[in-house]
């Protein structure tokens, strides 16, 4: 299971992620005016998929150019939301074979393209894709009352899956290899699902160490949701989970860009910071006769001195890209499982634990340590933090509470994020393709520009 945030190219994105689609494509979305993305649930209809598609019942998506009634047939149904109380069907996300979630701000339409808008894709997720299916059939149910609710395959049975993941997961401890193989083909049925492929996978091939590893932390994951009978309270549960994983892949995206930054100043550092040192301070003697020059050479040259001292002491390994990707794979995961937000209804012991580990955590990452990041998440999947916070949490005040701490944070999050990217040195670093190239070749400019100065 991981979250993805995206800012950029957003209707090509979801046209990627439809095009994955197998078995199911479910979608909620206000307006839907782009041809592109209708046309690829459009093809995954003929290609047999089940496609369902509900949308407001207005003029934008009426007047539009496309043609809704090619999506019905056996498979497939549109279901336009025309509300007597003009209350909008604001909703604005898809299902992708029961278990790839996207949502956001962005509805698939033209118009959003000029907007600054995002979406979040959550893979993997059982619990959050029956939650959001479940939230689909209500709406159905409220506005067309005469369609009965069909049993349908998305209806996972979660509970059944959890129990034979937890008796495979003591067979394995049990070393009991005949009911390890019995087990892991009842589970097959459900490999449509990419956790548990991945599980079963794992078990076929005798890794039962990353099975039982990818089994904890798929309980985990799940144990973290609870059905509720009060239905406002299910609403604000989810609101609340989407919430934290938008926070938890704008943080992601945040320290992606921020370590790109780092890693190309402490390159920079390493690579071209003695040869800047000596090229200020032969400034400095070169305009020693001229007041104003030379003092602005002497602050030019403390200043870069102290950067130098500060980056040069900064400890951070050298990786390969395969050790990259698994560092940054590694990290995501860490980040869901202890990310403070999540906590923040939970003791204040609770509370300060995750607080601590998400610090060591980012730490880790800015260093590139792996092995510590690997440390780090083992301990988390161990349960470490296993709570179960949100069984707790029935109090509706509670939860619009923290449904508005989150929201303030996500705006802030947008706002840095916005703000990062638009900065200077970001814009500029954009713009250089290949690192090796830059440095190599400011290397020649500044060696010649040393030459010139101790010529002259």
């Amino acid at each position: 299971m991981h979250t993805e945030a995206i800012f950029e190219d957003i209707a090509h994105r979801i046209e990627g992620e439809i095009d994955k689609a197998e078995k199911s494509v479910i979608i909620a979305v206000a307006w839907f005016t782009n041809l592109n993305l209708f046309n690829a649930i459009l093809r995954k209809s003929k290609q047999g998929c089940e496609v369902n598609l509900m949308i407001t019942d207005d003029d934008i998506n009426n007047n539009s150019f496309i043609d809704f009634e090619q999506l019905h047939g056996d498979n497939t149904a549109v279901w336009k939301i025309k509300s007597p109380d003009n209350n909008l069907m604001h909703n604005k996300f898809c299902v992708i074979d029961f278990s790839t979630v996207i949502t956001g701000s962005y509805n698939w339409s033209y118009k959003a393209e000029t907007n600054h808008e995002n979406i979040v894709i959550n893979y993997g997720d059982l619990s959050l894709a029956k939650q959001f299916i479940n939230e689909f059939e209500n709406i159905k149910a409220l506005y067309f009352p005469d369609k009965p609710k069909r049993e349908r395959e998305f209806d996972i049975p979660l509970d059944n899956i959890i129990k034979r993941l937890e008796v495979l997961k003591n067979f394995i401890m049990l070393e009991d290899m005949e009911d390890i193989s019995l087990t892991t083909r009842k589970l097959r049925k459900f490999k449509e699902q990419p956790v548990i492929q991945e599980i079963v996978t794992l078990t076929e091939k005798n890794l039962f160490g990353e099975a039982i590893e990818k089994i904890q932390e798929f309980i985990a994951q799940y144990q973290q949701l609870v059905v509720w009978d009060d239905p406002e309270i299910n609403g604000l549960k989810l609101e609340i989970k989407m919430l934290e994983n938008q926070i938890n892949a704008f943080e992601n995206e945040k320290a992606d860009l921020e370590k790109t930054i780092q890693n190309f100043q402490h390159r920079h550092t390493n690579e071209l910071g003695e040869l800047i040192l000596e090229i200020l301070k032969l400034r400095k003697v070169k305009f020693k006769h001229d007041r104003q020059k030379a003092k602005e050479a002497e602050e030019d040259y403390n200043q870069y001195q102290q950067q130098y001292d500060t980056e040069i002491q900064k400890k951070v390994f050298v990786l390969d890209e395969e050790e990259q990707a698994e560092l940054k794979k590694q990290y995501r995961t860490a980040s869901i499982l202890c990310h403070p937000d999540k906590f923040i209804n939970e003791s204040h012991e609770i509370q300060q634990l995750a607080e601590e580990l998400f610090k060591e955590l980012n730490e880790a990452n800015s260093q590139n340590d792996l092995n510590r990041i690997e440390e780090i998440l083992q301990n988390l999947q161990s349960g470490v933090l296993s709570v179960g916070r949100s069984n707790k949490m029935t109090d509706k005040r509670r939860l619009k509470q923290t449904i508005a701490k989150l929201m303030k944070k996500l705006e802030q999050l947008e706002r840095e994020l916005y703000a990062l990217k638009n900065s200077d040195t970001y814009m500029q670093l954009a713009q250089i393709t290949e690192w090796d190239r830059y440095f190599s070749e400011n290397k020649e400019l500044l060696q010649k520009e040393l030459e010139e100065l101790r010529n002259g």
